[in-house]
């Protein structure tokens, strides 16, 4: 089904703006003026409005961050601070109809979404890199137009090749979204996964499904680092069904070069960047650090049989992905 590009102007508040941004620029505009309790707010714009999330929520109780504008927050009477929900979509009606009893003047403008995946492409997967596309991404958060013509090419790119889907998750956190592609589906059973993960490690198995045995797998490799990055997400949301930080700990540290030096063409003079790279995926796509989470943990190997000591909490880390996903 074709996205909906509609944008909309609020008269004395924005112009051309998106659904998201519509949202926040109404709830934004409505604290500016009446300075509310969080109480008097959640009166105005109640939890109905958008569903599951809310229209917005106090940050200190947000777990699920790439659902909000994180990076916006909105400061209420008595220092309370609050960000506004990015999830919208068939429940934008509701929220205008509230907004226009509130006095908010709100007209949808025409706005022609089909022509961007046809024009000149913004992305370059040349040498794909997730820092560098993630640091992007941040760059841009604001500018509604280039934002919509990147949705609708990684539309256009999903369509041909779901090996596209990691960057499509990374984009996700402004507020799009993308089905997740069947391709990567190793088994959505978790006891099941566990069970297949314990035999072989999930790079032996990419490996194996994507014929890369004899390819020159390193850094530089941005077609597998795609791939990678799609099978590691799908399989951790699967196994996050079991809400057990030990084991999710364990996957994330399992995700090393030495589960298949032995098996492929592997470059590793400069270390073990799949563990990096799988820490940059975690980082722009559930928006979490593990350099965040100071303080020693030890991997105890009982699931996927490595025994490490890690500098960092990863066991802190992991049931914050966990929190914010469940």
């Amino acid at each position: 089904m074709a996205r909906d590009y509609t944008k909309y102007n609020v008269a004395n508040v924005g112009e051309k703006l998106n659904k998201r941004a519509l949202v926040f620029a109404v709830v934004e505009d409505y604290v500016a003026k009446n300075n509310p309790t969080f109480e008097e707010l959640m009166t105005v714009f109640p939890s109905e409005l958008q569903g599951t999330k809310g229209v917005f929520q106090k940050m200190s109780d947000v777990k699920d961050h790439k659902r909000f504008h994180i990076t916006k927050p909105l400061k209420l009477k008595q220092g309370v601070q609050v960000v506004v929900c990015n999830q919208w979509g068939d429940n934008l009606d509701r929220f205008i109809e509230k907004a226009q009893t509130l006095g908010y003047s709100i007209t949808p403008i025409n706005s022609d979404g089909a022509s961007q995946s046809d024009s000149v492409s913004v992305l370059n997967f040349d040498n794909f890199d997730v820092m560098k596309m993630g640091k992007y991404f941040e760059s841009i958060d604001g500018n509604d137009d280039l934002m919509d013509k990147i949705d609708a090419e990684l539309e256009a790119l999903l369509e041909k090749d779901p090996k596209y889907y990691l960057p499509a998750l990374m984009f996700q956190p402004y507020g799009f979204f993308y089905d997740k592609p069947d391709y990567f589906v190793i088994d959505e059973d978790a006891q099941d996964l566990i069970d297949i993960l314990k035999e072989k490690s999930l790079l032996e198995i990419i490996v194996e499904r994507e014929n890369l045995e004899n390819k020159n797998l390193s850094d530089d490799n941005g077609d597998f680092i795609l791939k990678f990055g799609a099978y590691f997400i799908v399989a951790l949301e699967t196994l996050i069904e079991r809400d057990d930080k030990e084991l999710i700990a364990e996957f994330i540290v399992n995700q090393s070069i030495g589960t298949i030096e032995d098996i492929c063409n592997v470059e590793a003079d400069g270390g073990d960047w799949i563990s990096d790279v799988t820490l940059e995926i975690i980082e722009y796509v559930l928006r979490y650090d593990v350099f965040d989470y100071e303080g020693d943990c030890e991997i105890d190997g009982y699931y996927f049989g490595q025994v490490q000591s890690m500098g960092y909490d990863y066991h802190a880390f992991s049931q914050d992905i966990i929190d914010s996903l469940i």
